[in-house]
């Protein structure tokens, strides 16, 4: 299957506004992806139905879809424990060729709800909503900002090119910014207790809802963060976390690059510790992972991951240094000292 999806020519097709050239060029991506189309036309045509009283539950047609893909994908049951492959879901149960369905279907989503908006007459803008349920996906606003969204992750923006004082963007989850500059309007992610202000810059946010922290690493430019009871700024190479617990708000310098990392191709590891590296490898193979507290730091590695397994990986790491691993049947990756007991085996 193609990793690109050619949007605007299934948004032409669904309208019926196609050119012949057009649909010559959709035809071939169809013969390939055939199941994947029939799902967004389903997912089109449920939501046209609605859009008369233009009150399009994109929440319910996007739980529909994602059903639809994972029934395909024998998602259901008991299943033992095992190694994940990045971007997939946590047990790889779901074939590659849904990943990319399930990673890109926030654009389809974008596309019926503003369509949705003509259809019924509405001319008032329609907030942009972006999901993205498994691995990652990246998305261009219409600010011409960037962002990459996390695995469980929801994304809703106001940012049109023009009108209005402020570019707003609503997060849960975790999502890497990449701001274009206008001085004029400002930038901000309001999360959890936590408002970020920017003009133009790359930042980092992690904020999912039943997290008791939420953390922003700033790799360029200067945000300002805004809680309820103070305001901080941060600097290129600094970590804000914010504890919804007590509502205090730190900021530390820290490898703010290793925080955004599960955005790039690879990661280089330089005499990293058990703790850095395993805060890695569970947003890059979407797992939990425990580690005993005993080799959090007595290990250190150098190595690039890429496309290995989790397993090759701990596997390596294994015969370097005396841990151990398991994986438990609910999924979670367990790390322990090889030279003593696994309390949880």
């Amino acid at each position: 299957m193609k990793k690109e999806i050619p949007w605007d020519l299934i948004v032409s097709k669904l309208k019926n506004e196609i050119s012949a050239d057009d649909n010559r060029l959709l035809s071939d991506w169809v013969a390939a992806n055939g199941e994947l189309f029939e799902e967004l036309c389903i997912l089109w045509e449920k939501i046209r139905v609605n859009a008369s009283c233009y009150q399009p539950d994109k929440e319910y047609y996007w739980k529909e879809l994602s059903r639809r893909i994972h029934a395909t994908g024998e998602v259901g049951g008991k299943h033992p424990a095992r190694p994940v492959e990045r971007n997939s879901a946590p047990l790889r149960l779901v074939p590659r060729r849904v990943y990319y369905a399930v990673a890109a279907c926030a654009v389809i989503l974008l596309a019926v709800a503003f369509f949705a908006g003509q259809w019924s007459g509405v001319s008032e803008p329609v907030p942009l909503e972006y999901v993205c349920m498994s691995g990652k996906a990246s998305a261009t606003l219409p600010d011409c900002s960037s962002v990459w969204l996390h695995n469980d992750t929801r994304v809703v923006c106001d940012v049109s090119r023009k009108g209005g004082s402020e570019r707003v963007v609503t997060l849960q989850g975790e999502a890497y910014f990449d701001v274009a500059h206008d001085e004029g309007r400002p930038f901000l992610v309001k999360t959890g207790g936590m408002i970020i202000r920017v003009h133009g810059t790359k930042f980092n946010v992690e904020a999912f809802p039943d997290a008791d922290s939420t953390c922003v690493s700033l790799l360029e430019g200067s945000v300002s963060l805004e809680t309820a009871t103070e305001q901080r700024f941060l600097q290129p190479g600094e970590t804000a976390t914010y504890n919804k617990l007590d509502g205090k708000l730190s900021v530390v310098r820290g490898d703010v690059l290793l925080a955004s990392s599960w955005t790039q191709d690879q990661v280089v590891f330089s005499q990293r510790s058990l703790r850095d590296i395993c805060r890695v490898l569970g947003k890059w193979y979407n797992v939990k992972i425990d580690l005993a507290p005993s080799v959090a730091d007595k290990y250190r590695y150098t190595f690039t991951l890429r496309d290995e397994s989790l397993e090759e990986i701990l596997r390596l790491m294994s015969r370097i240094n005396p841990i151990g691993y398991t994986f438990t049947d609910e999924n979670e990756l367990i790390i322990y000292d090889n030279e003593k007991t696994n309390p949880k085996m």
